[in-house]
Parts: structure tokens; C-alpha cells; sequence
């Protein structure tokens, strides 16, 4: 007899081993619900859910001894809440964890991927699709779409294998591949990253491929091939290893060699270009507790300034050929801090590199500030040894130690405050590695004294707070001793001596009084900084005692709603004249997002300025102009040299499925042509994504300038 009736059915299931792992209750609700022995069969709306899955269906065959389900019409099937199913006829065996199901419909909510196939068979975690259509974008139209006779789709792993796929842009087959194999979610492992396709006239084809090998969790190995078929080939490797959780080092080399057509006739220095990079980074080796140090090591190694070049040129704004290796360690207690440095430097634009000055190595120890028996009375201690060496050229070995003493006092309420402070300073210069001029090693002792008085003051408003400080310093520097040959010193100007020594500068104070004042205005709930505006002016004295105004300096900051506006003016009296002048503005609005700067320094005949003649002004603009359309705009121009060192447009699709990025850019290249300093090139850049598939970059030099 059968009834219409609402029914609620508790079923256990027993997985594999499940009397020793767990139990999964299932419970159903239908319209009808006939059983017979251990058949159960039911129709009209069938809903079964258990902690694991959520079925429904029109019809639902229940067999309790062998704990299977059998689903017809309207078939849905969710599992852990994430990969959810939907097809005309599904069988699911509980026992062993596998189903099968024709026409279906497969959805991952997490990585938004789906799979239309003509029939699925599950096992376990793996799933075999027949006649399959791949996507992650809209159902019924999709952007991007891949077609393969045959899938699986492993559901652990996230990877999904397709065999004689074809990509289609809309309904319009793009690719052919045999296989093509790719990752469902964003999980580091073992692959191929996205290539680079170019083409320049000067160059030819341009091909790079990144081939990325993940063997653990805390290490990886990159490596790069590239050819450039009217230029060369080469190759770049990277090695990243992290051996500690407070550490980590990166390892790359590379090496390029040019076609021997096109070596001699872009005058290249030399036709195989190579480097080797190593940084290292580890904090708490030795350390205790209320203690830290540290190890950061970055050595580069390169013939020319093509092993950068070569390697991505995207990143380069700059001529600079001059290449930093350093090695630094540090010892910080509460009351000590101990440091040893290397610096060793690789000239580009010199063919030898035994002129180029190294500092090889630096020592320093400083004690932090320490009361004495006299309240208010601190003192510390700072020394420091410097050996600069090269294998040709005057080398020299700088001692120095400075040690201050200061006092200060509160007083008036703790409206005022008092401060004087002394420091002395002891250098010692051991020349050697000179020719036919001899040197006599130096000593210059400094004695510096100084004293001021300042006020640091806080007023509350209703809505605002404001702070003030203020500040004035009387600076008596004294030379107590000069011995030797001292750069600026003791040497004759525009001699071969001070030319020379020119590489050893001397921190040379003048008498001067520092007039300084620092005011915030915050605002009273957020206590965010909506105003700064500092402003100091230095007077210096001659060799007579004669003031003279120099550096007038003004800071301003203004925070906004939208970003902030910032500029600094420095106006020297002396020269009357500004000297140096910058503006920072940041900006963004609803979908506006907009970045302009602007810097200038000018070289006057004050011996106490040291500035260079400078212009140049930086502008980057975006603006979203759909919902997932943005376009931009970005420029750095040196206005003394009419160039622009970068300018570039670019328009950015961010769509759920795919990406495109396009970019055309004017840019200044670095090299080591003897022909040139920089190479002008503008160049096209295109970088498709297909979530969560993969993509491609495009680079097209459209021209390149010698």
C-alpha cells in the first residue's frame, strides 16, 4: 500500500572499517517511502543529509545491505559541503567511497571550477570524466573553455588531467595540446609558470620559460631558459631554501651568450654575460634572552650590467652600474650593541675593478646611554674601524671613537628644559698602498659642545589635540688635534693630495646654532596625525665668527579622507635662493587612485652646500572604469635632461575567470655598450590569465635606440 505521506528514516551506514572509525547517519525526507527487507525506495522530493552529504532526487533507491544509493531525475549530490554534483542518474556505493553518474555536472565552491561531462566515474578521490567541458566562468556563456575527450580530476590533490584538450576563447578553438595537466587551487607544488613570448626587431623572437620544482615544503629551485633567436641564448637558475624559521637564502645565477653577429655591432663589452647572487638572512644565532642579532648577507657577482638586463628588464629604471655585495652582522643587548660590516662594490662602467675602493671590513661597538652618579648626568661610547682597500690605489685604515657626555634638566612645571652635552671624537688615518706621493698617516681629534633648551608641549581640544615642540641648539665644534695628511684639513686645495684623499671624508662640523619646531595637530577619537609641520633654520659660522643664515627648512604634511599631501621647501640665505624643493600627493577616490611627485636640488657656490642640479617629476594614475576594468597612465621625467626614464600606459581586465593585463611602455635600458650608456626601447607587454588554468606573457619591442 502505498501513501502519500512525509517520512523520516534513520539509516546508519557503515563505511570501510567504519564499526572502528565512525558511524554516518543519514536521514530522509520524501513523499513516498516504500520498504521492503532491505530495500527502500523513495519518491516525490527526496531529501537524504548526513554530516558528509546532502542528496536529492525525484526517485531514490536505499540498499541497506549493500549501503548504496541509486538517484534518479533531478539529481543533486553535495559532498563536505564544497564539490557539488548534478546529473540525471547517480549511483553512490558507501562502502567503497565511489560513484557513477550520466550527464554531470561537476562545481568546486572553493576554487569556483566546473566540469560538464558526458559520464564520471568515482573512486575514491579521483574522478575519470568522459567527453568533458572545463571552465570557471559563467555556465552558459563561458569566456574560456577547455574541451577534452577524457579527464580526471584528483580531489585531493587539485589537479586536474585533461587528454586531447582544445582551448576555446567563446566558441572559437584557440590551442591544441595533447595533455595539459593544471593545479585547481593556488597550492605550491612542482610546475610550469607562466612563459614570456616577445619579439623585437633587434633582438627577434623572444621565448622564456619558468620551470619551478617545489621537492618540500621549505625549499624550491627555479629555472628559467630563455632564447632570443637574433640575439642568444641563456638561462637563469634561482634556489630558495629556508632552514630555520629565522632564516632564509636565496641562491641565483645565470649566464647569456651573445650571437657573434650581433656582439660586434652592439659594441658590448663582453659577448657571455654572467652573475651570481647569494642572500642570506638569519636573526637569533647566538642570542639569548633580552638579547637579538642578526646575519644579512647579500653578494652579487656579475662581468656586466647585461646579467640584470637579461634577466628582466621590466624592473630597471635606472643607469646605475655600480653593484653593492654586502655582509653585515649585529649584537643587540638593552645596553651594548656590537656590528661587523663588509661592503665590497663592482664598478660596471670601469673595464678592472682595482681602483674600485672597498670597505673591507667595518667594526663597530657602541654602549647605549648610561647613568653616572649624577642624576640627569649620561654618557655613551661609540668606536669604530673602517679598512678601505683596493688592489690599486691609495688604501687607508680609519680608527675612530666618540664619546658623549650630556646632562639635562625639566624645570618651570616641566614647560622648559635645559641640555648640554660634549662629545669627543678620535680618528686616526693609516695610509699605504701609495705610489711616489707619500702620506703621512693622520690624527684628528674633534671635541664638539653643545648646549639648548626646548619645550614639549600637549593641548587638548574638543574635537583635536595638538603637540609642539621646540627646540634651539648652540653647536661649538673644535679641532684639538690635527696631525698627518686630513682631507680638507691640513691638505692644499686642488693638490694631488686632496684629490686623492678625497676618497677618505672627514665629518667636519662648523659652528652653527640648529633653530627647530615640530608641530601635530591629531584628531581627539583616532588620535590619526591630520597636520605635521616641522620647520628649522641652521646659522653657520666662518673662519672669523661671522653668522650666516643658512638652510631654512619647512616640512609640511596634511592627511585627508582620500590620502595626503606632503611637500618640503629648503631655502638657503645665504644664496638666497631655494635649493631644494619636493612634493609628495596621494590620492584615491571611489575608483580614482592617483600618485604625483616632483623633486629639485640646485648646486650653488656655498661651500656648505653639497647638492647637485636636480629636477625630475613622477605621476601614476589608475582609474577603475567598469567593474573589473582599470586603466593607468604612469611617467618619470628628468626635467634638466628632457628624458623620460619610464612612461607607460596600461589597462587591466581582473574578470572572476581570467586576466589581462596590457601595457605599453617607454623605458631607459642599462648597458654596457661601449656605444651608449642606455639603450630607449618601447615595448609592449601583454599577460593573459586563465583561472585557475594558467596564461602567458607577451613582450613586443616595437623599437629599440642605441
Amino acid at each position: 500500500m502505498r501513501k502519500k505521506i512525509i517520512a523520516s528514516l534513520l539509516i546508519t551506514s557503515c563505511l570501510i572499517y567504519a564499526e572502528e572509525l565512525k558511524n554516518e547517519k543519514f536521514q530522509l525526507v520524501a513523499k513516498n517511502v516504500d520498504a521492503v527487507e532491505n530495500i527502500v525506495t523513495a519518491s516525490g522530493n527526496v531529501v537524504i543529509y548526513s554530516p558528509t552529504y546532502y542528496l536529492s532526487a525525484n526517485k531514490v533507491i536505499y540498499n541497506k545491505e549493500n549501503e548504496t544509493f541509486e538517484l534518479f531525475d533531478n539529481v543533486l549530490v553535495i559532498k563536505d559541503n564544497n564539490i557539488q554534483t548534478q546529473s540525471n542518474y547517480a549511483f553512490i556505493d558507501l562502502k567503497k567511497d565511489s560513484s557513477n553518474q550520466y550527464p554531470m555536472f561537476l562545481r568546486e565552491q572553493n576554487n569556483k571550477i566546473w566540469i560538464n561531462s558526458k559520464t564520471s566515474n568515482k573512486e575514491k578521490e579521483e574522478i575519470e570524466l568522459d567527453s568533458s567541458i572545463i571552465s570557471s566562468c559563467d555556465c552558459l556563456d563561458p569566456v574560456w573553455s577547455i574541451r577534452a575527450s577524457s579527464a580526471d580530476y584528483d580531489t585531493e590533490a587539485k589537479w586536474i588531467n585533461a587528454y586531447n584538450p582544445r582551448l576555446y576563447l567563446k566558441d572559437v578553438p584557440v590551442f591544441y595540446s595533447p595533455y595539459i595537466g593544471f593545479p585547481t587551487d593556488t597550492t605550491r607544488r612542482t610546475g610550469l609558470l607562466l612563459p614570456t613570448i616577445g619579439y623585437s626587431s633587434g633582438e627577434g623572437l623572444f621565448y622564456s620559460q619558468p620551470i619551478f620544482i617545489a621537492p618540500a615544503d621549505n625549499y624550491d629551485i627555479e629555472l628559467v631558459p630563455q632564447t632570443r633567436t637574433k640575439r642568444g641564448n641563456g638561462g637563469y637558475a634561482y634556489y630558495r631554501y629556508a632552514d630555520s624559521p629565522d632564516s632564509v637564502v636565496k641562491i641565483k645565477t645565470g649566464i647569456f651568450r651573445e650571437n657573434e653577429d650581433y656582439f660586434l655591432k652592439s659594441g658590448l663589452q663582453n659577448q657571455e654575460h654572467y652573475g651570481f647572487d647569494l642572500n642570506y638572512e638569519r636573526r637569533e644565532i647566538f642570542s639569548k634572552s633580552n638579547s637579538h642579532d642578526g646575519l644579512y648577507t647579500s653578494i652579487k657577482y656579475l662581468n656586466d650590467i647585461e646579467y640584470f638586463t637579461l634577466e628582466d628588464d621590466t624592473e630597471l629604471t635606472s643607469t646605475d652600474k655600480k653593484v653593492e655585495s654586502k655582509v653585515n652582522y649585529f649584537y643587540d643587548t638593552p645596553e651594548y650593541y656590537g656590528g661587523a660590516y663588509g661592503r665590497y662594490y663592482i664598478d660596471g662602467s670601469k673595464t678592472s675593478n682595482k681602483e674600485t675602493l672597498q670597505e673591507l671590513p667595518q667594526v663597530q661597538f657602541h654602549s647605549y646611554n648610561k647613568e653616572t652618579f649624577i642624576d640627569n648626568l649620561i654618557y655613551s661610547a661609540d668606536t669604530k674601524v673602517i679598512n678601505y682597500t683596493r688592489p690599486e690605489g691609495l688604501t687607508a685604515r680609519v680608527y675612530e671613537v666618540s664619546v658623549p657626555v650630556s646632562y639635562s634638566e625639566y624645570f618651570i612645571d616641566d614647560y622648559f628644559y635645559a641640555f648640554a652635552e660634549n662629545k669627543t671624537v678620535i680618528s686616526r688615518y693609516d695610509y699605504s698602498n701609495f705610489g711616489t706621493i707619500k702620506y703621512e698617516d693622520g690624527t684628528l681629534v674633534q671635541n664638539i659642545t653643545s648646549v639648548g633648551v626646548g619645550s614639549n608641549l600637549i593641548k587638548p581640544y574638543e574635537e583635536y589635540l595638538h603637540t609642539l615642540n621646540l627646540k634651539a641648539e648652540y653647536i661649538i665644534p673644535k679641532n684639538l688635534r690635527e696631525d698627518g695628511d686630513l682631507y680638507n684639513i691640513t691638505t692644499e686645495k686642488n693638490s694631488l693630495k686632496e684629490q686623492e684623499l678625497r676618497a677618505f671624508p672627514i665629518s667636519q662640523e662648523q659652528k652653527n646654532i640648529k633653530l627647530s619646531a615640530n608641530q601635530s595637530l591629531y584628531d581627539n577619537d583616532t588620535l590619526k596625525q591630520l597636520i605635521n609641520h616641522k620647520v628649522s633654520q641652521s646659522i653657520l659660522y666662518d673662519e672669523v665668527d661671522n653668522p650666516k643664515l643658512e638652510d631654512l627648512e619647512n616640512y609640511l604634511k596634511i592627511n585627508h579622507e582620500y590620502g595626503s599631501v606632503s611637500g618640503k621647501n629648503v631655502y638657503n640665505m645665504e644664496d638666497e635662493k631655494s635649493v631644494e624643493n619636493s612634493a609628495t600627493s596621494v590620492f584615491t577616490y571611489k575608483d580614482l587612485s592617483l600618485t604625483v611627485g616632483y623633486y629639485q636640488s640646485k648646486k650653488t657656490d656655498n661651500i656648505f652646500n653639497s647638492r647637485e642640479n636636480l629636477e625630475s617629476y613622477r605621476f601614476d594614475i589608475g582609474y577603475k572604469v567598469a567593474k573589473d576594468y582599470r586603466v593607468s597612465y604612469y611617467e618619470n621625467y628628468d626635467l634638466l635632461e628632457n628624458t623620460r626614464n619610464r612612461q607607460g600606459v596600461g589597462l587591466n581586465i581582473n574578470d572572476n575567470c581570467w586576466n589581462l593585463d596590457l601595457k605599453y611602455e617607454d623605458q631607459i635600458k642599462p648597458t654596457s655598450s661601449t656605444n651608449s650608456t642606455g639603450i630607449e626601447q618601447q615595448i609592449i607587454y601583454a599577460t593573459i590569465l586563465l583561472k585557475p588554468l594558467g596564461g602567458i606573457k607577451q613582450k613586443y619591442k616595437m623599437q629599440d635606440n642605441n
